[in-house]
């Protein structure tokens, strides 16, 4: 009888686990974000940065160039595998904008933990250091 509910508590605390690790996943999978802040200062006017999650992959536009690569979730603490790769091309216009792109991928290879509040995407790096986002809204 004993072994019966130990089995019973391990299966229900087996599904509990289960469930609380793929709802991070879950909530970022599907969605789409642009750039509002890096530690609270706005992109350079003219970029929107952007980042997208789809089936455990994460990639979007940088500010000249693509990126991409696997992104990994457990509650809210979120990494990115490997770092990203990064397209290879050279934009002038606005000035500064590669180094906002190297900075914005850079920092966000060091992604710790999220939050997601109210239609905004918050990602939290070392040194207290966030990079903000606001939702794509589908069709626009």
């Amino acid at each position: 009888m004993k072994t019966l509910r130990y089995a019973v508590l391990i299966y229900i605390a087996a599904i509990l686990l289960t469930a609380c690790a793929s709802d991070g996943a879950a909530s970022l999978d599907g969605t789409a974000w642009t750039l509002t802040a890096i530690n609270n200062s706005a992109p350079l006017p003219g970029s929107a940065p952007t980042l997208q999650f789809e089936d455990g992959q994460a990639g979007g536009n940088a500010s000249c160039n693509s990126f991409g690569g696997e992104y990994r979730v457990s509650g809210s603490r979120i990494s990115f595998k490997d770092g990203f790769y990064l397209t290879e091309m050279y934009c002038m216009d606005p000035e500064g904008i590669m180094d906002q792109e190297l900075r914005y991928v850079e920092l966000l290879a060091q992604a710790d933990s999220f939050e997601m509040r109210e239609g905004q995407l918050v990602i939290f790096l070392p040194n207290q250091q966030t990079l903000t986002f606001e939702r794509q809204v589908p069709g626009n």
